[in-house]
């Protein structure tokens, strides 16, 4: 028996030897292994980059040690940045429809050799915006602002010299517009809430044969509808380019035309009300509810016009103004 034990004992110890030897050799040969292209990440920031806009590159990698490899920025220039632990790299982008390309080189510390290729075109888009159906006077030269509730029409059209097919992504806030997006849907018409003061529309363009890529986001603030009075010469017309404010002098009868500035009165022009008063007191309202005429009865004295107009269910969406009249 004594025999036996020692038999075993020694075979274990052999097999524990051999193990140990092996193991050792296992260990080794897996880092051997050479570091892939695909184990190292290059991002870009921002993604879609406007032109002249800075932009920042950087190098990341759960493989590999990236602050030990020696690593070589170089572009169409030559290179730009070489050294060890250079993972990252800032540049200003090109102007519009011009491509920059980098070759980025990375040594790792324990041997290898990996090269990453980014192309970055700078994309622009320009992104125009009014109010939908905003109520403006004949020859104004500005553009219908949004009120509250309020309608609103977004146009994106990217700024590129080929004509291509466009797809479009919009978004409202962090909401995507997904039924108002796709091919060639360039504009977006939303309705603002009477909680949002104003909304950050967002638009990503996309060309059909992949080669663009841009993104635009703007913010777009709520007005509130304002009455401007006009007066109205039975000759002339009215005097649009001469505004009735607080106080003026009249010598004997006058016309005033209201302008309901930015209400949307395309849509339904029966839905909003118009309340005017004299010194307080509410008239009737004018067979054109859009104007009243003052006939003075006095050789002199003062008077007090003032005007509300407001839409039926939208609480948001009433103006108040008033004009004193000398006579």
């Amino acid at each position: 028996m004594l025999e036996v034990k020692k038999i075993k004992i020694g075979l274990v110890a052999i097999m524990v030897a051999l193990f140990l030897t092996t193991g050792v050799n296992l260990v080794f040969s897996d880092n051997e292994i050479p570091l892939q292209e695909f184990e190292v990440n290059l991002d870009v920031s921002p993604l879609n980059p406007e032109p002249y806009e800075r932009v920042n590159l950087q190098l990341s990698s759960y493989a590999t040690d990236l602050n030990r490899a020696t690593i070589t920025w170089q572009n169409q220039s030559g290179v730009v940045l070489s050294g060890i632990g250079k993972t990252s790299y800032s540049f200003v982008a090109p102007g519009p429809n011009e491509t920059i390309r980098f070759n980025v080189s990375i040594s790792p510390s324990e041997g290898g050799f990996v090269t990453k290729v980014i192309h970055i075109t700078p994309s622009d888009i320009d992104v125009f915006w009014e109010s939908e159906n905003g109520h403006v006077p004949p020859f104004y030269k500005g553009k219908s602002l949004p009120i509250t509730n309020g309608s609103v029409k977004v146009v994106a059209i990217p700024n590129i010299q080929k004509d291509r097919g466009f797809s479009f992504v919009w978004k409202n806030g962090d909401k995507v517009e997904t039924d108002k997006s796709g091919y060639n849907k360039s504009s977006f018409i939303f309705k603002n809430s009477m909680f949002d003061e104003s909304n950050i529309i967002t638009v990503t363009a996309s060309s059909v044969d992949g080669d663009y890529v841009g993104q635009k986001s703007i913010e777009i603030v709520m007005f509130d509808p304002e009455i401007i009075f006009y007066e109205k010469n039975p000759s002339l017309g009215i005097d649009y380019n001469n505004a009735l404010f607080k106080e003026i002098k009249t010598p004997s009868e006058l016309t005033i035309v209201s302008e309901p500035y930015y209400f949307p009165l395309e849509e339904d022009p029966y839905r909003f009300m118009y309340k005017w008063r004299i010194n307080d007191k509410i008239v009737d309202t004018p067979e054109k509810k859009e104007e009243i005429t003052i006939r003075p009865t006095a050789k002199s004295g003062y008077a007090t016009i003032s005007l509300e107009i407001s839409r039926l269910n939208e609480m948001f969406q009433k103006a108040f103004t008033e004009l004193i009249l000398n006579y």
